[in-house]
């Protein structure tokens, strides 16, 4: 998950720079805020939150899940499944 690589590699400032510093901080940056070297809170840019709440939602679709399930155990059974990039012929022929 490149998000949560970002947030391990991602910048820290104090609360007190923050203060300082906040319009140039806060913008696009992915930022994690300390208080006395400890992470309190975390600042994502936008499109990552959406990205985010995109994962959280498929996460909880019942119809994903069960998906899921099935080509786990379609797998588990021997199943081939077929090559991933064929997937992406499929998809980029449908969209043509």
């Amino acid at each position: 998950m490149s998000t949560a690589v970002d947030l391990l590699k991602a910048d820290r400032i104090g609360v007190r720079d923050l203060k300082t510093h906040l319009s140039a901080k806060l913008l696009n940056n992915l930022l994690v805020i300390t208080d006395r070297g400890n992470p309190v809170s975390v600042n994502l840019p936008y499109s990552d939150v959406l990205e985010l709440i995109d994962i959280l939602d498929e996460l909880t679709d019942l119809e994903t899940l069960k998906t899921i399930a099935e080509g786990r155990e379609a797998i588990k059974s021997g199943s081939e499944g077929i090559p991933v990039s064929n997937l992406f012929n499929s998809i980029r022929a449908k969209r043509k």
